[in-house]
C-alpha cells in the first residue's frame, strides 16, 4: 500500500510539474525506494492490480501555494563545504542554487544536536 501511495504522488509530482496547454504524451519514469529493498531504484515492469486507480490531473484547481524547493543543511555539511576549495565550494553552491542547476529556492537547518552534528549538545 505504501508503494502504491509512492507511486501515486511521483506520478502526480511529474503530472503536475510537467502539465502544458497542449495536449502531448506524457513520458514518465518511475523510482522505487521500499521495505523490500528498492533503493531509488527504476521501475520497468509493473504487475496488473486489481484494484485500479485513476488520477485526474486538474491544473486549474489550487490547493495550496507552493513557495518553492529546497533541502536541509547540517553543521557537518557546513564543516565539510567549508573544508572545500573556493572553486569547488561554488560549484557545490551553484550546483544547489543556480538555474542550471537544482534552482533551490529553500533551505533549512536543524535547530539542536543531530545525528549529523560535528560534536554533541547538551
Amino acid at each position: 500500500m505504501k508503494t502504491q501511495k509512492l507511486l501515486i504522488f511521483t506520478l502526480s509530482l511529474f503530472c503536475i510539474m510537467g502539465c502544458e496547454k497542449k495536449q502531448s504524451d506524457l513520458q514518465v519514469e518511475v523510482y522505487e525506494t521500499s521495505a523490500s529493498g528498492n533503493k531509488i531504484e527504476k521501475l520497468t515492469e509493473f504487475q496488473a492490480n486489481d484494484e485500479s486507480i485513476a488520477l485526474n490531473i486538474l491544473p486549474e484547481q489550487e490547493f495550496q501555494t507552493i513557495t518553492g524547493f529546497g533541502g536541509a543543511f547540517t553543521e557537518s555539511s557546513a564543516y565539510l563545504l567549508n573544508k572545500l576549495s573556493k572553486e569547488n565550494r561554488k560549484r557545490i553552491i551553484d550546483a544547489y542554487f543556480s538555474k542550471d542547476g537544482a534552482n533551490y529556492s529553500l533551505t533549512r537547518t536543524h535547530m539542536n544536536s543531530c545525528d549529523f552534528s560535528v560534536s554533541n549538545y547538551s
